[in-house]
């Protein structure tokens, strides 16, 4: 890693809890391949720390923006003054860039990355029929995502049922030809399933939902990071599934996530 400095730019990952975060790994590997002279580290922040991180960032001018993770991605879409069509849609933003005069610009790229992840493993979401469990911040831009990619049905599960309800609106309102179920899913119809919740997270041995009856050709997915085979993921090989981690949604968005913040993907 290059010499931090006092010219160095700095790039805040802002969550709660950070140990399972990932973006420093991908982003400071980046930075060194580059040569460009800037760091990112995770920042475990309270609620209103991270209410006036976002705030001070305005007038943070050697940094280009920040990185928001669990729970923080509502409140940094609240904080920017422009968001793009799926973040506003959503309510939430895991990319803020700031821009030289100190307005705030939003997106959420973590359905993006879960999708290009499915993809990389030879899967077309197009006519599939998909299931998300889970569906806050992540997971709801999971959801998005594949309804852009054009499933031919989706079925979300929370428990938060009044989340689950206004994401299925909000779904079907945007995407019409998608049939959008909020019921109990069949799992021997599935082509793709999400774990798009923290369940899994950090030595938790807890599936978010079993995987009985799924069939052997679908994918399974984990938008958790740590451990990177999670218990759901397991569960899922064993039954013959493909899988997908959550590191590989990850990697699926990075160039993403450069190119928001001004940075040239390698």
């Amino acid at each position: 890693m290059p010499e931090i400095s006092g010219s160095t730019k700095v790039l805040p990952v802002i969550g709660r809890p950070t140990p399972q975060v990932k973006a420093p790994h991908f982003f400071n590997a980046f930075f060194a391949r580059q040569d460009i002279d800037a760091v990112c580290h995770a920042m475990e922040l309270s609620d209103d720390a991270a209410d006036q991180l976002l705030e001070l960032l305005r007038g943070w001018t050697n940094a280009p923006g920040i990185i928001a993770t669990i729970p923080h991605k509502a409140r940094a879409a609240a904080a920017c003054d422009e968001l793009s069509e799926r973040s506003a849609a959503l309510g939430v933003a895991n990319l803020v860039r700031r821009e030289p005069d100190g307005r705030l610009v939003g997106d959420m790229s973590d359905g993006e990355g879960c999708v290009q992840a499915i993809r990389d493993h030879g899967v077309d979401p197009a006519g599939k029929r998909a299931f998300v469990v889970g569906v806050g911040g992540a997971g709801s831009a999971i959801a998005y995502a594949l309804a852009e990619a054009g499933v031919s049905a989706l079925c979300i599960q929370d428990l938060d049922k009044a989340r689950t309800e206004k994401l299925a609106q909000i779904l079907r309102v945007r995407f019409p030809a998608i049939a959008i179920s909020t019921d109990a899913p069949d799992m021997t119809a599935l082509d793709i399933a999400v774990n798009g919740s923290p369940v899994g997270m950090n030595g938790d041995l807890n599936l978010p939902m079993s995987l009985d009856g799924i069939p052997s050709t679908a994918i399974v997915c984990d938008a958790v990071t740590a451990p990177e085979q999670t218990p759901w993921l397991k569960a899922a090989a064993a039954l013959g599934c493909k899988t997908s981690t959550g590191n590989e949604m990850v990697r699926g968005h990075f160039s993403l996530l450069c190119s928001h913040f001004g940075f040239k993907p390698d």
